[in-house]
């Protein structure tokens, strides 16, 4: 079985990293083996402000054309499994309350559809945040850098920032360039323990394992 995900994401970041944080989370962290493949179709990109208005057609537009591309791409709809993730920042809102509002407003549009909502808090990079002890010394962040004690807490993206002008002044975080290279670089299990909204992101995956045998998590 292999299973197929269209990814619903904003902005350059999503879109250049989605493919690899979701296949490094399956094979390394979830350890599922290769006869069971994920395969991340093209992101769809949206407007997160027009997705998360209700009454706005963003939201119905995405699901149903991310239903017409999983159709396209899936090889034996029979046998694979076929998941719909939106995926967007969380921002100034709740993701406790705005999360299951959006997946209700998507799972009316394609009720068939297999369909999950992950929002980090606050920024994906809050997720690099959570774990930047692996990240110490990788595209110019601080050789010394430390674990944060609540990386959900503030912007992500301007805490890189401030890291790396500790070392270099006139260095500012660039998207999405050194965010390629921290979903390839950070420790997945760290940023699990440390991110709710990320164990979120491992726990839908999860929950879409093969049926056929026990992979282990790769969190005790």
């Amino acid at each position: 079985m292999t299973l197929f995900v269209v990814p619903i994401v904003e902005g350059a970041t999503e879109i250049a990293c989605i493919k690899r944080l979701l296949s490094r989370i399956w094979t390394e962290l979830l350890a599922v083996d290769e006869l069971h493949p994920l395969a991340v179709l093209i992101p769809i990109p949206t407007d997160r402000s027009s997705l998360v208005k209700p009454g706005d057609p963003e939201l119905e537009d995405r699901i149903r054309g991310a239903k017409i591309r999983l159709k396209d791409n899936m090889w034996q709809p029979d046998v694979d499994a076929g998941m719909i993730l939106v995926l967007i920042d969380a921002d100034e809102d709740c993701p406790a309350k705005l999360g299951p509002d959006l997946l209700r407003r998507a799972r009316a549009v394609r009720s068939d559809a297999d369909i999950a909502c992950v929002m980090p808090k606050r920024e994906l990079e809050n997720w690099f945040k959570a774990a930047a002890a692996s990240l110490a010394g990788v595209q110019g962040l601080p050789a010394d850098l430390k674990a944060v004690a609540d990386p959900e807490v503030g912007s992500g993206d301007n805490w890189l920032t401030r890291q790396m002008q500790k070392t270099d002044g006139r260095r500012t975080y660039s998207k999405p360039a050194d965010a390629l290279e921290f979903v390839e670089r950070m420790d997945l299990v760290q940023a699990r323990i440390n991110s709710p909204s990320f164990d979120k992101l491992c726990r839908e995956l999860e929950r879409r394992l093969p049926a056929d045998g026990d992979v282990p998590t790769g969190v005790p």
